[in-house]
């Protein structure tokens, strides 16, 4: 509006007129208003559009992302904007360390694997030691408990009975002995045998005596000490073997355990092994990066562009960036920025038409086919910021054109056309308080303020469904605000020459 008006001054000053403008209050006062200042109010097709400059993208892009665990430095790049096939290799980083992690990690697994097999060996080694441990407890408890019970319901009453038989013999050998030496006694003194006789019989007497108490002795000792000590030493065995038999099936079961332990453990451990190799070398081809489709070769994320200075070679990346895109160029989209005081008037299937500079002439169809739900924020002027709503619009045809994904584009999207409508220029509808007002010419030649109720606009013109008719003249300005303005400017410059003439207040 701002623009229009001042060249429409210009054109007037620079014609080589008077120009003399008076502030007032309420209409103009008399004196011709020149005709570059008026419009003439016409009636016709109204066209509303909204034209923004925006970007051409492809509307399907795959992004290729860096997907491992860790980041590396790229050794190898392919040049941007190269034309790809499938599977073609577009990047390698480095993996020097990686394959030092790969190797070691192979010998772990030999060494594991190696240890794993020991461990199922002990473990076999350990079952069969404790079935053949806890056989010979049993047996050795068997014994024990045969060893008693025959000591004790068979040795035992044996040689108590050789004892007790033994005294009567020797009780009878000393009856027999002492018989023979009383007679011995009678017949020496009778002189029927000699005194080496008698003293034979008497040295056969005391020793069938002492025979006699020795036998009595011994089943004393033997009821005494012999049998109590021998029950107690084959009751203690017989503990000792059921002990034994406990302590045997307990210390197999531990020592087992120990080995199963040690078997599980080198199981396990050769399986997070053999998962960590089969990750790593996951991780390993995931350091070459492919193409998963044909086309061109873009760096980074479009919509993360200031990530683009990382992406050379040396550079270093991480775990999910996006190193890659590739566009799809058989659908191309435009996407602009949309103003909020004008993203209710987009809808979804507007028809658009889209210019490129690097196309001089390709004039391209398209369509509204989505609309941002919140808007983003731009920085406007004085650090303000401008909220814009992001708008695509999907080309239905690029005449065979391979177009550049990245260039600017120019997209006018098509809101509304009404036929038969009253319409001026925006620069001469004025809100004041609420309410909408122009300028019109009256039958003297005299701006006078109306009030009018605008409808629809575009960029230039706005529809007037009420307030004027058509042929009415209507001034392109705010006569109030320029008298305002003038005399602002006349204050601080009482006289300014004019063309030959003056303008004053």
């Amino acid at each position: 509006m701002k623009a229009i008006l001042i060249v429409a001054v210009v054109a007037v000053i620079g014609g080589g007129g008077t120009l003399l403008v008076r502030s007032t209050r309420g209409p103009a006062g008399n004196g011709g208003v020149p005709a570059v200042m008026l419009f003439t109010a016409a009636r016709g097709k109204l066209t509303v559009t909204i034209t923004e400059n925006g970007s051409l993208m492809a509307k399907n892009s795959e992004k290729i992302t860096f997907t491992a665990h860790r980041g590396g430095k790229i050794a190898f790049l392919v040049e941007e904007g190269k034309t790809v096939e499938e599977n073609e290799v577009l990047c390698r980083i480095e993996t020097t360390e990686l394959e030092k992690r790969v190797e070691q990690l192979k010998l772990d697994i030999l060494k594991t694997g190696a240890d794993l097999g020991s461990a199922r060996t002990e473990l076999e080694i350990q079952k069969s030691e404790n079935v053949a441990n806890v056989e010979k407890s049993k047996i050795a408890y068997a014994k024990a408990k045969n060893e008693l019970e025959k000591y004790r319901d068979g040795d035992a009453p044996k040689q108590r009975r050789e004892l007790e038989i033994k005294i009567k013999e020797a009780r009878t050998k000393f009856s027999r002995a002492k018989k023979r030496f009383e007679d011995s006694s009678e017949l020496l003194g009778k002189e029927f045998i000699n005194k080496a006789q008698f003293e034979q019989d008497q040295i056969d007497y005391e020793r069938a005596e002492i025979q006699m108490e020795g036998a009595r002795k011994d089943l004393a000792l033997f009821e005494k000490y012999t049998e109590p000590m021998t029950m107690t030493e084959k009751q203690t065995a017989l503990s000792d073997a059921e002990r034994g038999r406990g302590n045997a099936e307990k210390r197999g079961k531990s020592n087992l355990r120990k080995r199963e332990v040690a078997f599980e453990s080198s199981t396990r451990r050769l399986a997070t092994l053999k998962d960590s190799l089969e990750e790593m070398e996951k991780e390993l081809e995931r350091f070459t990066i492919r193409s998963p489709s044909p086309g061109i070769v873009l760096y980074g994320d479009p919509s993360r562009s200031w990530y683009r200075d990382q992406i050379k070679l040396g550079g270093q990346i991480w775990g999910g960036f996006t190193i890659f895109t590739i566009p799809d160029l058989r659908v191309m989209k435009v996407q602009i920025e949309v103003h909020e005081a004008d993203i209710n008037k987009i809808k979804v299937d507007q028809v658009a038409t889209v210019t490129m500079d690097t196309y001089p002439g390709l004039v391209l169809k398209g369509k509204v086919s989505k609309i941002a739900s919140i808007a983003g924020k731009r920085g406007g002027g004085r650090n303000e910021e401008v909220k814009k709503f992001t708008v695509d619009i999907i080309l239905e045809s690029t005449k065979d054109q391979i177009l550049k994904p990245g260039i600017s584009a120019k997209a006018e999207i098509f809101v509304e056309e009404r036929d038969d409508v009253v319409y001026v220029p925006i620069q001469s509808v004025f809100l004041e308080k609420g309410r909408h007002y122009s300028y019109v010419m009256n039958e003297k030649n005299q701006p006078i303020r109306v009030e009018v109720k605008p409808e629809i606009n575009n960029e230039t013109y706005i529809q007037i469904a009420e307030g004027i008719e058509p042929g009415d003249q209507v001034l392109l300005y705010n006569p109030a605000l320029r008298a305002q303005a003038e005399a602002v400017a006349l204050k601080d410059k009482p006289d300014v020459a004019v063309a030959g003439g003056t303008v004053g207040p």
